[in-house]
């Protein structure tokens, strides 16, 4: 309904709008004949031919010529809009609505290609929600949802505009930092450890603290996506073997 409506309000502003140009057009036209020396008489006649010949002309001229540019016009934003949406649905976790692992790692291998180029610094963090299968045995699955949306929250919150973060599997986020250094990089990744343990989350009668261990790693040039992610899982080993709720920097050359 909304949609007719809306066509139709279209359908009488372009009509309108030829009325008004051919009204126009045909005055600019009286007046060289004016010129001629009609009478007035003759020129009112012609003036009230002038609207008539608008009206009649302008809907023949909407539905033959305009309205199929404008269902074609239409037609092609919805495309793009739908192209859009799918686009966002697939690069997009449900639950955390972050990037999931395929938009991420899309976002990562452009970034790589970016530092590769511009010889700039990019710095890579692998994120793990400590004892994460606890929670959910203790409090539940919902419980367990829970979390990984709050996390994921303040992971996205305490991120700068050009960092991206996603969920890479189950309780794990990546975290990719350009135009940081592994030293950079590990600063900003302990003040996200530092907000997340200081969180507590509200599960039903009970209050939970949650932490997470992180592994942090640089990109060099020449490196692959295996390689880079294969020293940040290490960094992020040596995190939980550590004690957990740690963040350990791991150079990968």
């Amino acid at each position: 309904m909304k949609k007719a409506r809306s066509e139709a309000r279209s359908a009488i502003k372009a009509m309108l709008a030829i009325v008004v140009i051919v009204f126009v057009a045909e005055l600019v036209v009286m007046a060289g004949i004016s010129s001629l020396g009609y009478s007035a008489d003759s020129l009112g006649i012609m003036l009230f031919d002038a609207g008539l010949l608008a009206l009649v002309t302008a809907p023949p001229v909407y539905w033959l010529v305009l309205n199929p540019i404008h269902r074609e016009y239409e037609k092609r934003l919805k495309a793009e809009s739908e192209a859009e949406e799918m686009t966002h649905v697939a690069i997009t976790d449900p639950l955390t609505s972050i990037m999931n692992r395929r938009g991420i790692t899309v976002g990562l291998l452009d970034a790589m290609a970016q530092a590769e180029r511009y010889r700039t610094p990019l710095t890579v963090a692998m994120a793990d929600i400590d004892h994460f299968k606890e929670i959910n045995d203790t409090y539940g699955h919902e419980a367990g949802d829970r979390v990984l949306k709050n996390v994921a929250s303040i992971l996205s919150d305490a991120l700068r505009m050009p960092d991206k973060v996603g969920r890479y599997g189950g309780e794990e986020f990546l975290i990719m930092l350009p135009h940081t250094n592994l030293a950079q990089g590990s600063k900003i990744v302990e003040r996200i450890r530092a907000s997340v343990s200081k969180k507590i989350f509200d599960q039903g009668a009970k209050k939970a603290r949650v932490t997470i261990s992180v592994g942090v790693t640089q990109f060099q040039p020449g490196e692959d996506l295996e390689q880079l992610m294969s020293h940040a899982d290490k960094a992020l080993y040596d995190a939980k073997k550590g004690g957990r709720n740690l963040v350990v920097a791991r150079k990968s050359r």
